[in-house]
């Protein structure tokens, strides 16, 4: 168990400093996330307002992700997404 007070050579009484957690924020506008905060699939934490991917120029290949989800629930549609394209 830690004390919760210190001592210097000065004999002065330091109280311990808390360590106050990093505050959320939206990495698009940088606005304060308090209890409601949305973490995209590109990793990134943001406010309702830029939720969406196209509101803050999302990096992820979501196309790629469900062409891949299609292939592996429907193996015999899989040849035929090469002819599509």
């Amino acid at each position: 168990m830690k004390p919760l007070f210190t001592q210097n050579n000065n004999n002065n009484i330091l109280t311990e400093k808390k360590k106050k957690k990093k505050k959320r924020k939206c990495s698009e506008c940088g606005k304060k996330l308090g209890i409601i905060s949305y973490t995209c699939k590109c990793g990134k934490v943001f406010c309702s307002k830029h939720l969406n991917p196209h509101t803050h120029k999302c990096t992820f290949d979501y196309k790629n992700e469900k062409r891949i989800e299609l292939e592996k629930n429907n193996p015999k549609l899989g040849h035929k997404f090469e002819k599509i394209q």
